[in-house]
């Protein structure tokens, strides 16, 4: 008789890795980091940064608490967990463009920190996030999370501590990381519409970035998109103001454009 092993559907357990494709070399660096959450701002910015410094991927992580999913970016498939280079090494820029399986988020934030900190030498981690809201934000500007010395510094540039904050996700895993093992880790976050597309946020974290850390990032592109959308969406108002002005002479009901 032919004894048959059962085969299991899962033998062993993947472990989470940063596969690096290429050796570097790192000079203290910011790291920057935009993910998946409530808003996807802070995931833009880190992408517009990437495109608009040139950066060039060096890793990405690999975990089974990552969907198996590939990208399409750039006229080339990519993971959706990756990681990048530039400013001759002082500048490390993070995105992932799927959610992450809670289940996971210390195995993976622990598993980056530790790279960050033996293998890069991180100096400082900077989560971008956006606070969800509907409409189109009134104001715009960011506001920071921080320990009490680096929001002193961020103040003297400008930028308010916020009063209270709760950053979720592989970020928020992140910092939690880093007050661990001491290392400088803070949130810039700015308010986001989650119903219209909101380059304004975008634009708001990038020109933040770029008075905290003189990045010198242009914002061309997004100023171009922010005068379009206000455009655009006064365009709509009007059309709302004139049917709105119309059923009162016939008196209906009235309707704002946001219902």
């Amino acid at each position: 008789m032919i004894s048959i092993r059962p085969t299991l559907a899962r033998d062993r357990i993947l472990a989470t890795k940063i596969v690096e494709l290429e050796d570097q070399d790192y000079d203290r660096p910011i790291v920057i980091g935009g993910f998946v959450g409530p808003s996807i701002a802070g995931l833009i910015s880190a992408s517009y940064l990437i495109e608009q410094l040139k950066l060039h991927q060096i890793a990405h992580v690999s975990s089974q608490h990552i969907p198996p999913v590939t990208v399409f970016v750039g006229g080339k498939l990519r993971h959706p967990f990756r990681i990048y280079r530039g400013m001759n090494g002082k500048l490390v820029v993070m995105i992932c463009e799927v959610p992450i399986d809670s289940q996971g988020l210390y195995e993976i934030s622990s598993a980056l920190m530790h790279w960050l900190v033996d293998r890069v030498r991180i100096r400082e981690l900077v989560i971008l996030d956006g606070r969800p809201v509907q409409e189109i934000p009134d104001q715009r500007e960011a506001c920071c999370v921080a320990s009490q010395k680096k929001s002193e510094y961020l103040k003297a540039q400008g930028i308010e501590k916020a009063s209270s904050a709760l950053i979720a996700g592989v970020g928020g895993s992140m910092l939690c990381e880093c007050l661990s093992r001491g290392v400088e880790g803070l949130s810039i976050i700015t308010n986001a519409s989650v119903t219209i597309p909101d380059p304004g946020a975008v634009l708001t974290l990038i020109q933040t970035l770029n008075t905290a850390y003189q990045l010198n990032v242009g914002t061309e592109i997004l100023e171009e998109s922010v005068a379009q959308l206000n455009t655009d969406l006064n365009a709509v108002a009007e059309q709302y103001s004139k049917l709105a002005q119309n059923q009162g002479k016939r008196g209906e009901k009235k309707t704002t454009m946001y219902g």
